[in-house]
């Protein structure tokens, strides 16, 4: 379902929250589990730096994901994310729920995924979007496929285009 260049920027320039899922996104998917039972995740400096820039340009950031980690608390703190959800399996009603309580239309939110559990958001936000390393079929749900894979400046990729998308003009 991927759309031209100017489909995604006329998409873009609605967005005004960016909902991310961490693995495999935010970080590249691989989960390494040392010895003493503690867990291992690279995030990539960039994206971070993206996230700082699109929240200082007023689009509001958050996180949806399937599994429940201590250090994705950590990285969202340092990047000033209040709206974390994690240990989700079912993402659709937390979506749902999340767009309500901050009014917000489905066309206002883009969203970031990776794989099967992403579709029902995906299928719903007014820009979907999926890394360059994701499952086919979330590939195929989105509008836009990034040139970077998650973990390695995919989510810098989406700020700055959001970012460029926020500067050409009225968002609604």
């Amino acid at each position: 379902m991927a759309l031209s260049s100017q489909q995604v920027l006329k998409r873009a320039q609605r967005i005004t929250f960016l909902l991310l899922d961490v693995d495999g996104v935010l970080t590249d998917g691989k989960i390494t589990l040392t010895s003493d039972g503690h867990e291992v995740k690279s995030f990539d400096i960039q994206d971070g730096y993206g996230l700082k820039e699109l929240a200082r340009s007023g689009v509001e950031i958050g996180l949806l994901s399937g599994r429940r980690s201590p250090i994705v608390e950590r990285r969202a703190k340092e990047l000033d994310i209040d709206e974390i959800h994690q240990g989700i399996s079912d993402k659709l009603p937390v979506y749902e729920a999340l767009i309500a309580r901050r009014g917000l239309l489905d066309r206002e939110v883009a969203y970031v995924g990776d794989d099967v559990p992403d579709l029902s958001v995906l299928r719903r936000v007014g820009l979907a979007v999926s890394v360059r390393n994701g499952h086919a079929v979330a590939k195929r749900a989105a509008h836009y496929v990034t040139i970077r894979r998650g973990g390695e400046g995919a989510v810098r990729e989406i700020s700055d285009l959001l970012l460029r998308a926020r500067s050409r003009g009225v968002r609604r």
